[in-house]
Order: C-alpha cells, then sequence, then structure tokens
C-alpha cells in the first residue's frame, strides 16, 4: 500500500490540517473584533478591515461578543469610509442596517458617508429615514440641523437643534462639545 515515506508524508500533512483547524477556531470573533476597535481607534483602517472580515467569517451576526447584531459590519462599514471606499463602506451600513434595524449608528454612519461625498440629498434623505424609523435620536436631529443650517435654513435647523437637545436630555449621548455647540447656536437665535 503506502511505503513508510509516503505513510510519514501523510501523518504530518493531517498534522499540519489539524494544527490549521484548531487555530482557526481559536480565533474567537471577540477577539478579533476588539483588536480591529483598537487599529481603527488608532487609524489603522486596513488592518481592522482584515480582522472584521475574519470575525464576521466566523460571527456572520456581526455580534462578535458585543450582544448587538451588525456591530462587526458597521465597523466594516466604517473602516472602509474612512479610506474613501464609500461604496463598500455603504454595502457594509445596509449589511449592519438588515441585521439590526434600531441600531441608529450604521444609519449616522451612512449618512456621513454621504456628506463626506458632498452628496447633501441622499444624506439629508437618510437622516429624514432615520428620524423617522428611530425617533427621538438626538445625533440624527444635530446633523439634521447643520444640513439646514448649511442651506441658509436658520429656522428649521433651530428647530432641529432644539429637538436634539431635549431628546438629549433623556438619553445622554451627546458628546459635551456638540451639547456645547447646540446649546450656543439656541442662545445666540
Amino acid at each position: 500500500m503506502f511505503n513508510y515515506e509516503q505513510m510519514r508524508s501523510i501523518t504530518i500533512f493531517i498534522f499540519i490540517l489539524m494544527s490549521q483547524l484548531i487555530i482557526s477556531q481559536n480565533e474567537k470573533p471577540e477577539k478579533l473584533y476588539n483588536k480591529a476597535y483598537q487599529f481603527i481607534t488608532n487609524g489603522n483602517y486596513n488592518e481592522s478591515i482584515e480582522l472584521l472580515t475574519k470575525a464576521i467569517e466566523i460571527d456572520s451576526l456581526g455580534r462578535c461578543g458585543t450582544g448587538i447584531n451588525g456591530k462587526a459590519q458597521n465597523e466594516l462599514g466604517y473602516a472602509y469610509m474612512r479610506i474613501q471606499n464609500f461604496k463598500l463602506g455603504r454595502k457594509f451600513f445596509d449589511e449592519s442596517i438588515n441585521l439590526n434595524p434600531r441600531n441608529p449608528d450604521p444609519r449616522i454612519n451612512k449618512v456621513a458617508s454621504y456628506i463626506l461625498q458632498s452628496n447633501i440629498k441622499k444624506a439629508k434623505a437618510e437622516l429624514l429615514i432615520l428620524i423617522h424609523e428611530i425617533p427621538g435620536y438626538p445625533l440624527a436631529h444635530w446633523q439634521y440641523g447643520n444640513l439646514l443650517e448649511n442651506e441658509g435654513k436658520i429656522k428649521e435647523a433651530l428647530m432641529e437643534y432644539r429637538k436634539a437637545r431635549a431628546f438629549n436630555r433623556k438619553l445622554n449621548i451627546l458628546p459635551n462639545n456638540i451639547v456645547k455647540e447646540i446649546n450656543q447656536k439656541l442662545e445666540e437665535n
């Protein structure tokens, strides 16, 4: 049948194959996601893309230990957006939205991708969808107010800033610099 060298080669091949299988099973999506998130925080988007892609291959729901469906897809979309691959970024934002329609993060990131491409019409349309589907999300109202203000629609912008401030009093999710900016704009007018 097989001579000694052939058996030895087959045994080594099986050992290597099993080792690779064990190594790949030890790659937990949580670890990959956390490392990718660190890369994003440090601006290493290409490295994060590789890790997030692996994490999603293991955990197709994109939870990766966060308990939030689509979290990894949102971060992957963000990484692509940061390297200016907007089309692929929006693809992953949409995947994230499909996995978790109540999570506003991929929606606001999708809006940001349109703003970065100066496609204000689509940005506004996405914001209106977000405001309709997830009412009371302060960041959406603040962003919509910014777009209106840039169009010179100050009255409408101030209304959105007021909504953002009121909703934020309940949720307290806006960063302090945005809260200060909103308060300053409302005091001036």
